[in-house]
């Protein structure tokens, strides 16, 4: 993609395009179609366009603001933003890098046969927005109008201004037709200047983009009634170059740029009747005909002097410079299809884009929050795993259960000890009167310093506590015990 201002000059003029030679006759010469179809003016008067087609874009047959630029019976220019879009891609987020188009619109082109004579209704089979338009900030703000096939005896061609050093004036027309009917061609508004007046003034001040692309756009503060609403002004539709006794569509209408009220508190749905400064701007079409040619696969219709310092743009990808931030404190932008106006987007100068270095930190920020939600997961579940002895080596895969084993040894043991019950009558056996039944044997095992159990605490051979129910020792309860407790026996 080429930004800004990038030129290369031709070897021969009309090498690329179809190029007509500039017509003589100068203030004298009789209106009408000059050489090569191109329309000579008379007297210097916008009166002379009269014999130029010119056309309006119809959406769903309604009549819009939007004029087209017609090059011949098969292809015009219209700006892209009078064109309907997806809802998702018309705030200037491009769904798979490009726009998309809202197929549900059905779009026309009424051409007039000059000022007020009907010429033809065309079709259209397709439109298509320039590849670099940017929405946000109506950069690159074209289209090509592509029309169904028409009969020959509806051929005609008009042609592109494509040079604008040479335009000694401008014509600004705005075509309309009949409210009622939509039908017939009223009279369209018409104001001319010199063309070096197209660019001065506060144009800059209001708006980022003009500023940084004088070479692609006009500006004017020039107004015409709205026709649906007469007591509110607006700008015109399209702009002629004249050079000589010729002249050329040249522009179209893009933008607005409306001083905000200072009791503004939103965007307002109809802005141009409140009389606020209003600076207007007209895309140059002359960039962008190599873009159309390579869309049409041929040659456009263009026309320039042949002078030895012509040049031109041949880059089909060309592009304006896009401004950062695309609006201007203190005004808002309007454009597109200014009969049927929406409230544009919230100001731009109101949303701080983040540096690469403060999402950088943002991203740290929260990769730093993860780790510590993630280490104080893992610390609980820890915590609950140490209160079963089970804990998990995360790193090994494996779990650390040496606790659990000594617990476990450590009640088998315990089950295969001799009570304490037990212990403490083999501890007193010798000084204990025997039971007629129940100390016979285990007398004589104590007599001949029998071991019930060996050095690790297992008894060579089960041992069973019995209770028994004689009566109590005569000594009474041992070790203080409270109560009687009855008599024990030892099974073997």
């Amino acid at each position: 993609m080429i930004v800004g201002r990038t030129v290369v000059g031709l070897v021969a003029a009309g090498l690329s395009t179809a190029v007509a030679s500039a017509v003589g006759g100068g203030a004298g010469a009789g209106a009408g179609a000059g050489a090569a179809g191109l329309f000579q003016r008379s007297a210097n008067s916008t009166s002379d366009l009269d014999g130029f087609k010119g056309a309006l874009l119809l959406k769903n047959g309604r009549q819009t603001s939007c004029e087209v630029a017609l090059m011949d019976n098969s292809y015009g220019f219209v700006a892209a933003n009078c064109l309907d879009y997806q809802p998702s891609t018309s705030n200037g987020t491009a769904l798979g890098g490009q726009l998309q188009l809202n197929q549900t619109t059905a779009y026309t082109v009424m051409v007039s046969q000059g000022f007020v004579g009907a010429f033809a209704t065309l079709g259209v089979s397709k439109v298509t927005p320039n590849a670099q338009y940017d929405p946000a900030s109506f950069a690159n703000n074209v289209a090509l109008v592509e029309f169904s096939a028409t009969s020959s005896a509806d051929s005609f061609v008009n042609y592109i201004a494509s040079w604008r050093p040479e335009w000694s004036s401008l014509y600004f027309v705005r075509r309309t037709l009949d409210t009622a009917t939509n039908a017939s061609w009223t009279q369209p508004a018409t104001a001319s200047t010199a063309a070096d007046a197209a660019s001065g003034g506060g144009c800059a001040a209001a708006n980022a983009l003009f500023a940084l692309n004088t070479q692609d756009l006009l500006c004017s503060t020039a107004m015409v009634a709205n026709v649906f609403n007469a007591s509110c002004a607006i700008p015109f539709g399209s702009v002629y170059g004249v050079v000589g006794a010729n002249t050329a569509v040249a522009a179209l209408y893009s933008h607005s740029a409306l001083a905000a009220a200072a009791d503004d508190s939103q965007p307002q749905a109809e802005p141009f009747c409140r009389g606020a400064a209003t600076y207007n701007y007209y895309i140059v079409l002359q960039h962008y005909v190599h873009w159309a040619m390579e869309l049409m696969g041929r040659k456009a219709p263009v026309f320039h002097s042949h002078l030895a310092e012509y040049s031109e743009v041949l880059d089909p990808r060309y592009s304006m410079a896009v401004p950062s931030p695309r609006s201007v404190a203190g005004y808002a932008v309007y454009g597109g299809d200014l009969y049927n106006l929406q409230p544009p987007a919230a100001p731009e100068e109101g949303k701080r884009k983040l540096s690469a270095g403060a999402v950088a930190g943002i991203v740290l920020a929260l990769l730093a929050l993860l780790a510590l939600l993630a280490g104080l997961f893992l610390w609980r579940r820890m915590r609950k795993l140490k209160s079963n002895r089970v804990r998990r080596w995360w790193f090994f895969g494996r779990f650390d259960t040496s606790d659990e084993k000594k617990e476990q040894q450590q009640q088998q043991q315990n089950s295969q000890a001799p009570p304490r019950e037990l212990m403490d009558d083999l501890e007193y056996a010798p000084h204990a009167r025997r039971s007629t039944d129940s100390w016979d044997g285990a007398a004589d095992l104590m007599d001949q310093n029998t071991v019930i159990g060996s050095s690790d605490n297992t008894p060579p051979y089960p041992l069973k506590l019995k209770s028994g129910s004689d009566s109590e020792d005569e000594r009474g309860p041992r070790r203080g015990k409270a109560g009687s407790p009855p008599s024990y026996a030892i099974e073997f």
